[in-house]
């Protein structure tokens, strides 16, 4: 994948207020990165976020102005994360001032158009990838950018703008569509699958005719990079399609999970498009150790347990997540809490849950998080009950359910023993309970 012909930055973004934007809901890990790689190019940035920000927080060292919404402000941009609604009255603050509006999707979009980017796409792993690839690629002394929807321990941060000759890697969502605001070079595709049904309730073909207007805004001359389990969508693309070779079998992997070899598949063929030594390629897929809530170790407990804490909510992932848990601690027992994440989600999939959660020893099931969800739409975790008392072979594992997490500890504690893993699974505030675990 050679460079390409970018920009030097991001000076092309400038209005009337010269190199100056507003980041509105800036304590994602998303509008984080975005808020780096824009004070990276020297623009003066704002943020403003309902939990606020600590004098330490990193962004705030490196730069960024939180905002006081008593002093005039004169941006040329504001940018707001999905969760923020266009009624907004810091947004609408910035556009009465002559600020342009833009979505996080729309504000990569732009930079798309000023610089190569790389879009690693896909229902699931993204993340993950994404992290791998740029890792590996810097490893091997190649200086891309890249943006990360996680912290990832192993780079410097979530997002860096490194040499603007080379392309941004960047994880591309698909929820709501957003990843058609994108104009990427090239594109690395993991896989499709149904998701997301608030914004996708047509199912799979829905999420699949979504990918293919993906794919159809990459550049003509650019190159899709298919994953083993990428459906194939050629068809939809005028560039180049590419299918990622098998790797050799005694390939040793960072990463545990059937699911992280076959990622690791497809970040093999992106780190030989870029022409790096084949020594280079090994390297990276054997020391990658992954991004944060991805099978993060957050705790050890006094009995002498150990918490994990995992972003899984999907039950694809939640699947895939028990299994390399058995494979990374084999011989442990697996004590599960999970947090299903959305009513609509868990309508949805509701069939496929319950053998989801197969391999957990003891299973504890925080209520629903709910996000975005109708009013009218009422559901509740204890509906999973007769389903999960109905799998084969599982019936006498611990299982209950709690409408708090106070009541999920004293639950939990009761039940753990020396050298159990507690495997925390979601996307809402389990995350928290994880890491208050004592």
């Amino acid at each position: 994948m050679p460079p390409g012909t970018a920009m030097g930055g991001l000076d092309a973004l400038a209005g009337t207020a010269g190199a100056t934007l507003l980041l509105v809901g800036a304590g994602g890990c998303g509008m984080r990165g975005l808020a780096k790689l824009f004070l990276q190019a020297g623009w003066t940035v704002y943020g403003q976020d309902a939990r606020g920000f600590e004098a330490n927080d990193s962004l705030i060292q490196n730069g960024l102005k939180p905002l006081d919404p008593e002093s005039p402000l004169n941006v040329s941009w504001v940018v707001r994360s999905a969760a923020v609604p266009a009624s907004d009255l810091h947004v609408s603050r910035a556009i009465a001032g002559g600020a342009q509006s833009a979505l996080y999707s729309d504000m990569l979009g732009e930079i798309s158009k000023l610089r190569p980017v790389l879009a690693i796409a896909g229902s699931h792993g993204k993340t993950t990838c994404t992290g791998w690839i740029a890792y590996g690629l810097r490893e091997a002394g190649i200086h891309v950018g890249y943006l990360v929807g996680a912290d990832v321990p192993q780079l410097p941060s979530s997002a860096d703008w490194g040499d603007p000759a080379l392309p941004l890697i960047l994880e591309s969502c698909e929820y709501a569509r957003s990843f058609h605001a994108l104009h990427p070079a090239d594109i690395a595709l993991i896989n499709v699958d149904a998701e997301h049904p608030d914004t996708y309730p047509g199912g799979l073909e829905e999420v699949a005719e979504a990918f293919g207007v993906f794919l159809s805004n990459m550049r003509s001359c650019g190159t899709v990079l298919a994953g083993p389990e990428t459906p194939d969508l050629r068809h939809a693309t005028s560039g180049a399609w590419q299918d990622s070779p098998a790797l050799p079998e005694d390939q040793v992997i960072g990463l545990h999970g059937a699911h992280n070899r076959r990622n690791a598949v497809l970040v093999a063929a992106v780190l030989r498009s870029f022409d790096i030594p084949e020594a280079a390629v090994s390297h990276a897929l054997a020391t990658y150790t992954g991004a944060a809530r991805r099978l993060e170790v957050v705790g050890q407990l006094e009995i002498g347990a150990t918490v994990v804490s995992d972003y899984a909510h999907h039950p694809v992932e939640v699947n895939a997540t028990l299994q390399a848990a058995r494979e990374r601690w084999p011989g442990k027992r697996l004590l599960v809490v999970f947090q299903p994440h959305q009513a609509q989600r868990f309508h949805a999939y509701r069939d496929q849950f319950a053998p989801s959660l197969d391999l957990a020893d003891a299973l504890l099931l925080l209520e629903i998080y709910r996000a975005r969800d109708p009013e009218e739409l009422q559901a509740s975790v204890k509906e999973l009950v007769p389903e999960l008392e109905a799998r084969p072979n599982l019936k006498d594992r611990p299982l209950s359910t709690v409408q708090n997490q106070a009541e999920g500890r004293k639950i939990l504690s009761s039940w753990l023993q020396p050298d159990d893993v507690v495997l925390c699974l979601g996307a809402g505030d389990v995350d928290a309970f994880a890491r208050n675990l004592r």
